[in-house]
């Protein structure tokens, strides 16, 4: 029988598959011998779970042979409580990945439109490609932030959704509180803002908002959706739990699409026991300032400047001539993992993690040894 038996719907037939990040066991395999390996190329927080989390995983681990409650109500009400929001208005998922997908599959029909800042996260024009939508790419501005008046001219009567990281993945750049409601506010009622703040915790700038707090809670606003994760530095990227809050109706819109019992038992414990910590995340977000302030010091001492980011990773722009790839690869001829940037649509662009102390140490190492020859 001919190999296109089963051909894959059009939408589809060009659409580049996300890809992860390298693990450390597979550069292990690559490059063998007994050296570190050093992984700050996903984003993912340096420290495992926190204490009460981990205590929560290994408790549960005899009832795995149940299914969970697939609405998941403690858990939707514990952050009900803490954000301000009703029940009906919160939205989890198996990593904030999955409810960008499914809100594609909610909201978006063929020919859609949905408008976002470019190079910015992956997940976007796939998600949105997956359902035949059309992604709309905005270049970010010269401070490599997302330029909002430029979307907004963007917005059409085909427009359905408009997405904000904040900060953004990968450039780190953040857009401040006036910006982002004065945006919100002239968006028309028949486009939903889905504000992605994966990144939301690391954040000290006074100016940077809360979105659920500011703009949904207290604000009310019906057409506004904030995305947020526990993979970063709560440390369960391993478990996928990704939340929201946002209009009741595409909550349950959501909800209608997702596959059963999306999110797993052992997630629900520790992100229930993660939540609270707030000493504990304050130590972490302290020692993230310290190491990518580290990191930012050892790329501008071999002539690279790091744009100015908020979040637990920077992003360089490489000089003329020299991929992303290229740096990765050294890198990773040493045992340091960083993230070029091709398919973000930087190719000529690396993205560094903030890691532990002792990884930050390894990492600046590297970029001391390796960097000159290529930058030079």
């Amino acid at each position: 029988m001919s190999d296109d038996r089963f051909p894959m719907k059009p939408a589809l037939r060009d659409l580049r598959p996300y890809e992860p990040g390298l693990s450390a066991e597979a550069l292990r395999r690559k490059i063998g011998g007994e050296r570190p390996i050093v992984k700050l190329g996903s984003n993912e927080g340096p420290w495992g779970p926190l204490p009460a989390a981990a205590q929560a995983i290994r408790d549960h681990v005899d009832g795995l042979n149940r299914y969970p409650d697939g609405a998941f109500h403690e858990l939707r009400g514990t952050l009900a409580e803490i954000t301000g929001a009703r029940p009906d208005q919160v939205v989890l998922g198996n990593g904030a990945d999955t409810i960008l997908i499914n809100l594609s599959l909610a909201l978006l029909e063929p020919g859609d439109e949905v408008v976002f800042g470019w190079p910015s996260f992956i997940t976007y024009p796939i998600s949105v490609r997956k359902v035949d939508a059309v992604p709309v790419m905005v270049p970010l501005d010269d401070q490599h932030r997302y330029d909002l008046d430029a979307m907004l001219a963007k917005v059409t009567d085909r427009t359905r959704m408009v997405y904000v990281c904040n900060p953004n993945n990968p450039t780190g750049t953040y857009v401040d509180r006036e910006r982002l409601t004065r945006f919100v506010d002239a968006l028309p009622e028949h486009v939903l803002c889905v504000v992605d703040e994966a990144y939301h915790e690391y954040v000290t700038a006074d100016d940077y908002a809360d979105s659920i707090a500011e703009i949904v809670v207290a604000g009310g606003r019906e057409n506004v959706l904030v995305l947020r994760t526990m993979s970063k530095i709560y440390g369960l990227a391993g478990l996928r739990v990704g939340w929201g809050v946002g209009p009741a109706h595409v909550v349950r819109a959501i909800d209608t699409v997702r596959g059963p019992f999306e999110m797993n038992a052992l997630a629900n414990e520790a992100a229930l026991a993660s939540l609270g910590q707030r000493e504990l995340l304050a130590e972490r977000v302290a020692a993230n300032e310290a190491g990518r302030a580290q990191l930012g010091d050892a790329l501008r001492e071999v002539g690279l400047d790091p744009i100015p980011g908020v979040g637990n990773f920077l992003c360089v722009q490489l000089p003329a001539g020299l991929a992303g790839r290229e740096v990765a690869q050294r890198l990773e001829d040493v045992g340091v993992i960083v993230r070029p940037l091709e398919m973000f649509g930087m190719p000529d662009g690396v993205r560094i993690t903030v890691g532990t102390p002792e990884e930050n140490e390894v990492a600046v190492a590297a970029i001391r040894d390796v960097l000159p020859a290529l930058v030079g």
